[in-house]
């Protein structure tokens, strides 16, 4: 009814029955209203509000018998209680019982669906606002239909809206610029997906209790097909074409751009319009634009002026006056060019606030403030020949600690040393299991096998296990026991041999105390195919039993089966653990989904479908629907089993991937806190470091990690703390001796900050060679290009790769800094700066790196990077001071 009114009313009164006649054809009550409502346009605005109000009230009372109560299921979601209803339909706060989290359910009304186009701006808000992943534009968790009745869960705020805010009390200039800082923000964001809110006002704004400011309510949101007409190059997604056609008017009165209220096509810069107009509002109490009716509010937006902010806030600060003067110009041209160029002002503003306060606290305490120098004297030690007593202790104690230290380094690389420190964790590598009769069938089970075992162990205290990573090298082989042992710096393995024979599988193993050169235990299994699933359980204690460990009470709750397993859903797991394995991740995919189809409740195969998920979207470019599905998965798996490690380490690299370090970081430093020894936690923990800036503390945990397990993320991962903190050689001698793609292009790229640009060429062709597809690999071609002066071709594979980022949506940060960095080399300033202002707003943000990056000296002196580097700096201000505190 709304959009119908705004539709009509800016048509000729002549060709409104026409318009109408197609629009309400089937509907003479809603054609009714909307022209009672068209008649009323010319009358006071209280007049025109009441037949409104009275159809809201209307269609509210319809509703009201067929509401949904507390306690009714709604497909897989729990209504839990009303929380209102809109023009689209209701609102409820449900459960939902699948991933078990509370959501806002949104309903659309029957009524609406009978109009394909109410429909589609529903189907709309959904699509636009589940493109979005920012911390202040709300998710969108689920979109569907149950019983003809189409709905959106997304994430459930507690707060109040911007609207109830303005009316409760007075806002201080401080507490508007924050709004409008995290607003901005968002617009920024969407605008960044070619995304137009085009209905920014106090109503779709919540704010939480913490402050963290939400905007809501994408239902009439523009996908632009142009993402060029916001200042924004590339292929941005753009899958929903817009619901509106030129020439409609679509949003609230009040808060409309100048260019929206004429029907014109609109950009982000009429968000910004939107946004400055709240901000008077918040600012004064009262709306910019006003008027008795609503043809006289449309002509104050489109002639009038506000009332000057001044006058009707005194002492109202004269920069906080212009930022909002300037968004709300009626000519668009001079408006901010974007909500970047806005957000970069108004945190100028918030930060000469800020400096000034704090001017004048230390003016007014200067006098009263303690002689600081005098003070330390007094509490220093009187000066002698000797060092105090507490200096000699606190010496003694350091020495302690350093021999202690000494040893525990010793004892990870010599075996003999571990009788010195006895209670520290046994090391064991599981090596693949050989096949003796090789069937492209049954091949999968040697891998597969071992990693199931390494599952059951992971996370012990008592022992400390080399994951599935460090031994897919031995596969298919015969096993020097003390060669092993060395490369994997262990002091026990465990080897095995397997045969299948119809549904007959002989299994021997054995466990080897590799110092003594002892056989601690071995055995032959025989079991049926159908029942493989005991036979992780049954070597893990027989492991245990071998090694004499023992197991504190809750070791042992980690080592009780979670449930009985599908033998075929295991079957399925194990193969798609395999070809993960062996990097054929769609294949993996298919295989992990199968066995969670065959068996929901397998915990396990959840966390490792995630994992797949996750690695394909970010190595391959496998979208950003892919990312949600790893969410999914990892939620299904910790509601399954809370207290399975892989879940929580494996989703800590998907946050820290998809901007969520701030929620990476504390996810691992719990799980630290009992499993101290879990490499893959500390190297997750370095790594989410790593995208703070932290990079000290990155590359310390780090090193942690490879302490405990020498061979962890080797195939995957670089120690790039080093090369951020320009210790080049560092970073090479940190890299492992493998040929993995991942490995080969990092070496390359440690060659060429060094400018041995000849090899760097070498290794990255060589890398491109070994597997095109992978994103290192493409970056590394470009700058191989650029070395030998191709630079077309460089620059011509960096944007068909950009291409792929955007249009998927996948792709971490930190790869796409690369892609910014190689821009840079290669001489494109504006594709350089576009990628670096993508990599700060997906959560990679290192300043103290971007600030002496040497590739990206050619953008150096933009106006543009910058406001880049303000945005990186204060995020990483608040990271840092936020996790600054010693990990556990």
């Amino acid at each position: 009814m709304e959009a119908l009114f705004y539709e009509a009313l800016e048509l000729e009164p002549a060709a409104r029955p026409a318009f109408l006649d197609q629009q309400c054809a089937g509907d003479p009550d809603l054609r009714n209203e909307v022209e009672s409502l068209l008649r009323s346009a010319d009358s006071p605005l209280q007049a025109l509000q009441k037949p409104i109000e009275d159809a809201a009230r209307n269609v509210v009372a319809e509703k009201h018998n067929a509401a949904l109560q507390p306690g009714t299921r709604f497909g897989r979601y729990e209504v839990l209680s009303a929380v209102g209803a809109g023009g689209m339909g209701e609102v409820y706060l449900a459960h939902d019982t699948q991933l078990r989290r509370n959501v806002a359910l949104k309903l659309l009304s029957q009524e609406l669906t009978r109009d394909e186009r109410g429909l589609r701006r529903f189907e709309q808000e959904a699509r636009a606002a589940s493109a979005l992943n920012h911390p202040n534009i709300l998710t969108v968790y689920d979109f569907g239909q149950v019983n003809d009745v189409f709905y959106i869960a997304s994430e459930y705020v507690e707060g109040e809206t911007l609207r109830e805010r303005i009316k409760k009390s007075k806002m201080s200039v401080t507490e508007i610029t924050d709004i409008a800082i995290q607003l901005t923000n968002a617009l920024a964001s969407a605008h960044a997906r070619g995304i137009v809110h085009r209905d920014i006002k106090p109503d779709n704004i919540i704010v939480r209790h913490d402050g963290i400011a939400k905007l809501v309510d994408f239902g009439i949101a523009k996908l632009s097909n142009s993402p060029s007409a916001i200042k924004v190059r590339g292929n941005l997604p753009t899958t929903v074409n817009s619901t509106s056609r030129p020439g409609t008017v679509l949003g609230t009165i009040r808060y409309m751009s100048p260019e929206q209220a004429r029907g014109h096509d609109v950009d982000g810069r009429s968000d910004l319009f939107s946004l400055a107009v709240v901000m008077y509002e918040m600012a004064t109490g009262h709306a910019a634009f006003q008027g008795d009716t609503a043809s006289d509010v449309i002509a104050e937006i489109l002639k009038g002026e506000p009332a000057p902010l001044a006058e009707a806030v005194p002492g109202m600060p004269a920069e906080f006056e212009t930022i909002v003067l300037r968004a709300m110009r009626k000519n668009r041209e001079e408006r901010f060019v974007s909500a970047n160029a806005m957000l970069a002002e108004l945190k100028a503003f918030q930060e000469e606030s800020g400096f000034q306060k704090k001017l004048k606290s230390v003016g007014s305490q200067r006098d009263s403030a303690p002689n600081v120098i005098a003070m330390r004297r007094k509490t220093d030690g009187a000066p002698g020949s000797g060092s105090p007593p507490q200096s000699r202790s606190r010496f003694a104690w350091f020495a302690v600690l350093i021999l202690v230290a000494a040893l525990a380094v010793l004892a990870w690389r010599k075996p003999w040393v571990k009788h010195i420190l006895p209670n520290a964790p046994r090391t064991l590598a599981v090596l693949p299991f050989r096949n003796l009769r090789p069937d492209p069938q049954t091949d999968f089970l040697g891998f597969s096998l071992a990693d199931a075992i390494i599952s059951k162990l992971n996370g012990l205290n008592a022992l400390t296990v080399r994951p599935s990573s460090s031994i897919d090298g031995y596969r298919n082989q015969s096993v020097n026991p003390q060669k092993a042992a060395s490369e994997l710096h262990v002091e026990t393995l465990l080897t095995g041999a397997y045969l299948r024979d119809g549904d007959e599988l002989r299994i021997t193993t054995q466990l080897i105390d590799v110092v003594p050169d002892k056989i601690l235990w071995q055995d032959t299994i025989d079991l049926k195919y159908n029942r493989l699933l005991t036979l992780q359980d049954t070597v893990a204690q027989q492991i245990l039993k071998g090694l004499e460990v023992k197991l504190s009470p809750a070791d042992e709750e980690k080592l009780r089966p979670e449930h009985t397993v599908n033998p075929v859903a295991y079957e399925d797991y194990l193969r798609g653990v395999n070809l993960y394995a062996l990097n054929d991740f769609p294949a993996a995919i298919k295989a992990l989904e199968q066995a969670t189809t065959v068996d929901p409740g397998y915990s396990l195969a959840w966390a490792h479908l995630g994992r797949a998920y996750t690695t394909n979207a970010s190595l391959h470019l496998g979208g950003a629907e892919q990312y949600a599905k790893a969410q999914a998965a990892y939620e299904k798996a910790v509601a399954l089993n809370p207290g399975l490690i892989e879940t929580r380490v494996y989703l800590a690299n998907l946050l820290t991937d998809t901007g969520k370090v701030e929620q990476a970081v504390p996810m691992m430093r719990d799980v630290l806190v009992k499993n101290p020894e879990y490499a893959e936690a500390r190297w997750e923990l370095g790594y989410a470091y790593r995208f703070g800036g932290m990079l000290q503390e990155s590359a310390a945990e780090c090193e942690k990690a490879r302490q405990n397990n020498p061979s962890v993320k080797i195939n995957s991962s670089a120690l790039n703390a080093y090369l951020y903190l320009g210790q080049y050689d560092k970073f090479l001698q940190s890299l492992p001796s493998i040929d993995s793609v991942y490995v080969i292009f990092y070496r390359g790229f440690g060659e060429f900050h060094q400018g041995r640009l000849a090899q760097a060429a070498q290794d990255f062709d060589h890398a491109y060679d070994k597997d095109s597809t992978l994103l290192p690999a493409r970056i590394g071609k470009a700058l191989s290009d650029g070395i030998r002066g191709n630079d077309a071709p460089g620059l011509a594979l960096l944007h068909a790769t950009e291409g792929q980022i955007v249009e998927s949506g996948a792709g971490d940060a930190e790869s796409m800094y690369k892609v910014a960095e190689a821009y840079a080399v290669l001489g494109d300033k504006a594709s350089a700066l576009l990628m670096l202002h993508r990599t700060i707003e997906g959560g990679f943000f290192p300043y103290p790196y971007f600030e002496r990056d040497p590739l990206l000296n050619n953008i150096r002196h933009e106006a543009e990077f910058g406001m880049l580097m303000k945005e990186a700096q204060e995020r990483h201000d608040r990271f840092k001071a936020r996790f600054s505190n010693p990990s556990p």
